[in-house]
């Protein structure tokens, strides 16, 4: 959802907002119902995407950063002193 959907609408709700673009592309802005229906949706986005990763770096630090870090280069995951292999 975050690259299919996110990503994209951040870039042309960014790229709605740009006064130059809208010269070129005024369907660009008809689109996200104005300029500053835009910079709304723009923000929104911004902010998700500021907290997807923040919770994602939140879920890093509580699981234990270091056996993630093992287990994405080793493929060993310690869950509780035992060694599990994951694929």
């Amino acid at each position: 959802m975050v690259l299919v959907i996110l990503c994209p609408l951040i870039v042309l709700a960014g790229l709605a907002m740009s006064p130059r673009l809208n010269a070129g592309y005024p369907w660009l802005s008809w689109l996200f119902g104005g300029r500053q229906s835009a910079r709304t949706i723009h923000f929104v986005c911004a902010f998700s995407l500021l907290a997807f990763v923040v919770v994602h770096l939140l879920m890093v630090l509580v699981s234990g950063v270091w056996n993630n870090i093992r287990s994405m280069i080793t493929g060993w995951y310690d869950i509780g002193g035992r060694h599990v292999h994951r694929l």
